[in-house]
């Protein structure tokens, strides 16, 4: 059973790597707290709309291999995906609260505020997923 066929799976996956992504541009921001002149980014977060249009894409994708130039040479092989780069446009932050002498915009406390609230919305989507898992898994589980 492919799983990226539920919607709530997809909605689910679709937060994680937004997640994912954000964490590693707030970890840079972070990085060049003390570079003069460094301008600091944020992912945008993603629109309910644009996540299930992207995925229908990919779907259509994932059914035709023939449209990427795979092809499977035995019967036996699995399907190929297509990879999925990172989605979510990473943008110069839009306002900072401060900003030093040497024209960094990066504030510590605002990049921590962030990741907190980055790793809060991670976590409640690692918990749907693996709650969605456990309510699949019982509907499955044949009587005892």
């Amino acid at each position: 059973m492919d799983l990226t066929n539920l919607p709530l799976f997809r909605m689910v996956h679709a937060r994680l790597q937004w997640g994912a992504q954000r964490q590693r541009v707030l970890a840079q921001n972070v990085s060049n707290v003390n570079t003069p002149g460094y301008r600091g980014q944020d992912v945008r977060e993603p629109d309910f709309r644009e996540i299930m249009a992207r995925q229908d894409s990919l779907t259509q994708h994932r059914r035709n291999p023939a449209d990427v130039g795979a092809v499977r040479t035995d019967p036996n092989h699995l399907p190929g995906t297509l990879p999925d780069p990172d989605p979510y446009r990473v943008s110069e932050q839009r306002r900072s609260f401060e900003t030093t002498l040497d024209d960094n915009s990066v504030v510590l406390e605002e990049q921590m505020r962030k990741i907190g609230e980055t790793k809060s919305r991670y976590m409640m989507a690692a918990s749907l997923f693996e709650r969605n898992m456990a309510m699949l898994k019982t509907a499955i589980r044949p009587n005892r």
